[in-house]
């Protein structure tokens, strides 16, 4: 029987089985079957005259799309496709038994490999361990049925470049940027780039630059599209594979970025004790009779548990692949003097500080837009929310760090603190909990667990504590309350980046300030402008003296407040920043002076305060002698609010003060 009629025979039959009787076939049979049908079409093809491949319709590479490298160990249904690809296409991986056609399978084994290395040959590329990227853009064309054959015009093969045109034989493209089409060129790699040096104190992760080479082009302009390097990573002096500490290797021209390249243990290979990578598909363009650096850099694992020594070389006298303007592949490289897998020479070596790298530091203090110490209005019928207490800033150095943990401190009057309802802790205007306290005494705690807040190295994260206060609440300001960290060390807790929990070094508390609650009414002042400046008399300088202007602002808030006298408001006077006494001259100016001696609710007014200071009295007089820097300072201020029913006791408020002075002035 005849060779066609033989292959004809079995077709008939395998299709049958396939049609006829699908029940019985499992699903990966079937595709099995589908795909020795193909086979055996293509070889009666062949035997009736036809020679191009057979690119499309193959049952085993329905779907598939090749994204990722492959090598021996690799397994799937891109492997299978592969087997058929190369069986198909003249590769064939064996005459009979697994991987021969019509018997594929999804395991990358020695002989898929032997077949694709002369598929890479057939291409005219130096064959590789691997399926990288120039292979599998020739896959995916195979499978889409982009046309194989033909050659571009003054190519006589598929391998190299045109002499004519300067296009690749392969792909019909130019070598990438080459301005001297069909010149002859060579390159020559004898020396490391002097950036990036050797660091033995790699701290960062990402990124980090690792290896430069010089490559010279020779009389043609040269397309460096190709580098095999040794990557040589130990653990305590123990050889490890570089996927533990390493993820990602990157090659630059300059600053710009020619290809990134995974390390996995797909990607890298091993032979021996030497672990390296083929880098492949990137285009670097040296001109004509110019050297220029070629530099790598890399992505470290972070959080691992110890240093790693990072050793990284090229592979041999071969490792760099260039592209001349002829079209052909030339190489060239170093000889790393490989002891055991280890470069004994022309290498760079680095330390990757995983005890840096994988730590970090939070520190807390408080923020200056924290509320200065006031009085608060608190509704008589339904309290008040969301009042601003405390902003703390969380300063991670070193590394990255992630807040888990966040216990706040309610401090003050007992009944102060009886009055907090809940206690809120936001990220801008992002709520992150609402807890409530522990007890209803000064030292109770809210704890905020779980939380999930990022801290990159070096940035500084916000976040804002504010308290809901219930109502009924006395109106003498004995009621007030503050919110603090009261030690940092126990209650701040962090992730590092090696996911170690931890907490600030520092003991002392980082507190916001005092807020006094009361109820329904209120009166509440702020700093408008201060002003001051000294006057000499030549012929009398004891009658020299120092004046201030401080303009306050009072609002009434929730009922009347009694405008303010004189006597109302005390000014200090403060020599070289020590208290000297009450100021000797002082008057106060209302803007507006209401006839009815009251600040209705919701209005404003504004308290202009004169104050002078002679120089040359004694002290016990009030006033101070010699010279000095002075500054008046308002010390206390004291007001009556009512809301038509309850008229409330004086307050004396000496705090929220502490910006209501005038600049120093110096008094000669």
């Amino acid at each position: 029987m005849s060779i066609k009629r033989t292959i004809i025979t079995t077709v008939v039959a395998l299709a049958l089985v396939a049609t006829v009787a699908p029940a019985a076939v499992q699903a990966d049979q079937l595709s099995d079957l589908m795909a020795q049908i193909q086979a055996l079409q293509a070889q009666l093809q062949a035997l009736q005259g036809g020679a191009t491949p057979v690119p499309t319709g193959i049952v085993a590479c329905s779907g598939v799309t090749f994204t990722r490298n492959l090598t021996v160990g690799s397994t799937g249904q891109d492997v299978k496709c592969l087997q058929v690809l190369l069986n198909t296409n003249g590769y064939t991986l064996a005459a009979t038994g697994a991987g021969s056609p019509g018997m594929e399978t999804s395991y990358f084994g020695p002989a898929t490999l032997g077949a694709v290395k002369a598929f890479q040959v057939a291409k005219g590329w130096t064959p590789a361990n691997q399926v990288g990227p120039l292979t599998r853009v020739a896959l995916n064309a195979l499978i889409s049925g982009t046309p194989t054959t033909g050659l571009p015009a003054g190519c006589t093969s598929t391998s190299g470049y045109s002499p004519t045109t300067g296009v690749s034989c392969a792909t019909g493209a130019t070598t990438p940027g080459t301005t001297t089409p069909g010149a002859v060129g060579f390159i020559s790699v004898a020396t490391l780039a002097a950036s990036p040096a050797d660091n033995a104190n790699i701290t960062a992760t990402s990124n980090v630059p690792v290896y430069g080479i010089n490559v010279k082009a020779i009389n043609s302009d040269m397309d460096v599209n190709s580098a095999k390097i040794v990557l040589y990573t130990t653990k305590s002096s123990a050889v490890e594979h570089p996927a533990t500490s390493m993820t990602n290797l990157y090659a630059y021209d300059g600053s710009t970025l020619l290809g990134t390249f995974p390390i996995n243990t797909s990607t890298v290979i091993k032979e021996s004790s030497t672990y390296y990578m083929i880098l492949s598909g990137f285009h670097f363009l040296v001109p004509a009779n110019t050297t220029k650096a070629l530099t790598f850099s890399a992505d470290f694992v972070s959080g691992l548990e110890t240093d790693r020594i990072l050793e990284i070389a090229m592979y041999d006298t071969t490792a760099i692949g260039a592209t001349d303007g002829s079209g052909v592949n030339r190489t060239s490289g170093l000889t790393p003097t490989l002891t055991s897998g280890n470069p004994a020479a022309n290498q760079r070596t680095h330390t990757i500080n995983y005890d840096v790298v994988g730590t970090s530091t939070v520190v807390a203090s408080i923020a200056g837009s924290t509320p200065k110490a006031s009085s608060v209005n608190v509704n008589h019928t339904d309290g008040v929310s969301d009042v601003p207490m405390a902003v703390f800033n969380f300063k991670s150095t070193t590394g990255a760090s992630q807040i888990t943990d966040l216990v706040i401190t309610a401090q003050g009057s007992d009944v102060g603190v009886e009055q907090i309802s809940a206690v809120k802790l936001y990220d801008g205007s992002t709520l992150l909990g609402s807890i409530t306290l522990s007890s209803a005494v000064s030292g109770a705690t809210a704890t905020f667990s779980d939380l999930t807040i990022d801290v990159a190295k070096d940035a500084t994260k916000v976040l804002t504590a504010k308290a809901d206060i219930e109502s009924d609440v006395l109106s003498d300001g004995s009621e007030y309350i503050k919110l603090v960290i009261a030690n940092p060390s126990t209650d701040v807790t962090f992730n590092k980046p090696n996911l170690a929990a931890a907490h600030p070094t520092a003991t002392s508390a980082v507190a916001g300030n005092f807020m006094y609650l009361y109820d329904n009414v209120v009166a509440t002042w702020s700093l408008v402008s201060a002003t001051s400046s000294y006057t000499y008399n030549a012929t009398t300088p004891s009658s020299s003296y120092t004046s201030g202007k401080i303009t306050l602002k009072v609002h009434s808030d929730g009922g009347d407040t009694t405008e303010p006298v004189a006597a109302d408001i005390t000014v200090t006077a403060y020599v070289d920043g020590v208290a000297n006494g009450a100021a000797v001259s002082k008057t106060i100016t209302l803007t507006p002076d209401n006839t009815s001696d009251l600040i209705a609710s919701g209005e404003d007014t504004e308290v202009v305060i004169d104050v002078s200071e002679p120089r040359g009295v004694t002290a016990s007089s009030g006033s101070y002698s010699g010279t000095g820097f002075v500054d008046f300072r308002v010390t206390n201020l004291a007001w009556v609010t009512t809301d038509g029913t309850y008229t409330s006791t004086e307050t004396a408020q000496t705090w929220g003060l502490d910006t209501f002075k005038t600049p120093a002035v110096n008094a000669q």
